[in-house]
């Protein structure tokens, strides 16, 4: 582990970050003790990720071994889980614990921005299970499910992308993901059958139970009659088409890296519910295991796949911030501590801000006086879809790699020093694309705003552009980044969503004109000082460089008014295929230009 300050910002001790270290290392042996299939997928996961795997799973197993502990009055077993999460709560206050497996959630929680709110409900869902006899029907069961299953992978989605990868953040919003959930749920119930049975415990649907005329006496007795078989059967196809179906639903909607984790997820499952299937009346016995050369077949290409897409998108080991604050759209006083779940829009930017990050390969920004640097640039980040195509990938792919790129350059403008950059994100043009590009783009697009590295750096966010059209979603994340970051003070990113260079001219036009007939503009004396006031950015101050990349030598209604006497940079190379050196390059050309605009250069 390589985190080394505490949430104060103080720096551990060295002994604080032994206990921490072998508080990770206890959660991934409690794990891999435990749950050998869930262990394996979680070694699936960056490197820099899985010790978040290991605490969240361990403490949600934790939480459940309290409650099935079978040696102890029910009641006994309900107070020592609320003592556990009363623990719990206050060790996230202090930031600290002297319990192995809530100091490693706490340091998840305070250092990788997890949403510590939705990890409680969790716990109370798992805590609700004491005072539950049976469950009733097949939507009791999907609520006892979705409670206790649906935050820990969005948790560890919200993770890789603190770690610099574009995911969806809201997997729950995600067609098939309810799906997936349940079928792990099934999945994992018919593996722990034996250990539920002993505990007194059947927790499948009374309803699906009397479909198949089986009683929960026939199963607590173990009795291995053709209407259990059949009932097994019946579940184990269940697990599998709700499993498969999911895989389905989900695939487009995830990059590489986790598209992998979901695959391997629905192959191993799916093994073990055969293996489920074949044991036949010792599955009321005793847990089955998958044979060891099933999973060496399933997991052997998936890890070296996993590898190699976790090289290519993240480059270099991610680590978390060592301090965050908490913004919300309100002006109200800012609060240190885990984002409020209940806005959509809460946003955790590091205060103070961290450094640029280095670039991956150790290169350094060359020497630009600051008076030769360009004062703003602005950048048509073209050939995603192209890029993803030539490489055999979907276009959303090729989007998701372009969005990699630019926090590169945002690093490298931060490096070299510029106050101003200005990225065209999505063109008034590009509703033209058809509707399923355009709606990954945008998860993609909010998933990188919501809880992207600029808001570890010092960077202002502005949001050039109409809402007109725009998701909800997204107008809410780029409105609420706007506010969150508007008193940094480092470079000023503007990011043109929904923007048209003619649509901004006409609107500018039109208040113009609505000025005149109010008696507030005489139309002889418009001056373009004056009709640069009426721009719905005004502020924006005039481009000094204009680069285009992926060989297109135009301009595409990109900042017409700003960029009238902007320095042109065109280069072959697909947006994805850019990094900061590239920018510094466009950066060193500019300094050779002369800027006449229209005059003469001193000789």
């Amino acid at each position: 582990m390589r985190r080394t300050t505490t949430r104060s910002g103080r720096e551990r001790t060295g002994g604080e970050r032994a206990a921490l270290e072998a508080a990770y290392e206890e959660c991934r042996r409690l794990v891999r003790a435990t749950r050998p299939t869930e262990h394996a997928l979680m070694a699936l996961m960056p490197p820099s990720a899985q010790p978040v795997c290991w605490a969240l799973y361990a403490a949600f197993g934790h939480a459940d071994d309290l409650l099935d502990r079978s040696e102890e009055a029910p009641d006994e077993r309900g107070r020592g889980l609320r003592e556990w999460r009363a623990a719990l709560e206050a060790d996230l206050a202090s930031g600290t614990s002297d319990d192995p497996i809530r100091l490693a959630l706490t340091d998840a929680v305070w250092h990788w921005g997890l949403d510590l709110a939705d990890l409680l409900a969790a716990l109370d869902a798992v805590q609700r299970d004491d005072d539950r006899e049976s469950v009733a029907t097949w939507r009791e069961w999907r609520e006892r499910a979705h409670a206790q299953n649906v935050s820990w992978p969005e948790q560890l989605m919200r993770m890789l992308v603190r770690s610099g990868l574009p995911v969806p953040v809201r997997l729950r919003d995600l067609p098939g993901f309810t799906r997936f959930v349940e079928g792990l749920f099934l999945t994992d119930m018919l593996r722990d059958l034996p250990e539920d049975l002993d505990g007194g415990h059947v927790w499948l649907p009374t309803e699906v139970l009397d479909r198949f005329h089986v009683t929960p006496a026939d199963l607590l007795s173990r009795r291995w009659t053709p209407a259990v078989q059949q009932l097994i059967a019946h579940l184990v196809g269940e697990a599998r088409t709700w499993l498969e179906s999911s895989r389905r639903a989900l695939r487009a909607t995830l990059p590489l890296g986790p598209a992998i984790v979901l695959d391997t997820t629905v192959d191993l499952f799916g093994a073990e519910l055969d293996a489920i299937l074949r044991a036949g009346p010792a599955v009321l016995r005793r847990q089955v295991r998958v044979p060891g050369h099933t999973r060496l077949r399933i997991l052997g290409p998936a890890r070296a796949r996993a590898a190699v897409v976790w090289r290519l998108t993240l480059p270099q080991a991610a680590t978390a911030p060592a301090r965050t604050r908490t913004v919300d759209r309100t002006d109200g006083p800012l609060a240190e501590g885990p984002a409020d779940p209940g806005l959509l829009t809460t946003t955790r930017i590091t205060d103070p801000p961290l450094p640029p990050r280095p670039h991956r390969d150790g290169a350094r920004p060359p020497e630009i006086a600051p008076a030769h640097l360009p004062h703003h640039v602005a950048i048509v980040m073209d050939g995603n879809g192209r890029w993803a195509t030539r490489n055999g990938l979907p276009r959303d792919e090729g989007h998701r790699a372009g969005a990699v790129a630019l926090r590169d350059v945002v690093q490298g403008a931060l490096e070299i020093g510029l106050a101003h950059l200005t990225v065209y994100a999505f063109s008034t043009e590009n509703w033209k694309r058809s509707p399923d590009e355009v709606s990954k783009l945008f998860a993609i697009m909010r998933a990188e705003l919501l809880d992207g590295e600029l808001l570890d750096h010092d960077v202002r966010l502005r949001w050039i552009g109409s809402p007109d059209g725009l998701p909800d979603d997204v107008v809410d994340v780029l409105r609420s980044q706007e506010h969150a970051t508007r008193n940094r003070t480092g470079l000023t990113l503007n990011v043109c969503v929904n923007y048209g260079g003619r649509a901004e001219l006409a609107r500018a036009g039109a208040s113009l004109a609505r000025a005149a007939l109010a008696g507030e503009v005489d139309p002889a004396r418009v001056s373009e000082q004056l009709f640069a006031a009426h721009l719905p950015h005004h502020a924006l101050p005039d481009v000094d460089l204009l680069w285009r990349t992926s060989g297109e030598l135009r301009v595409s209604n990109f900042l017409p008014w700003h960029a009238h006497y902007a320095e042109l940079h065109f280069t072959d190379q697909a947006w994805p295929d850019v990094d900061r050196q590239d920018l510094w390059h466009a950066l060193e050309t500019y300094t050779q230009r002369k800027r006449r605009k229209g005059g003469r250069v001193a000789e």
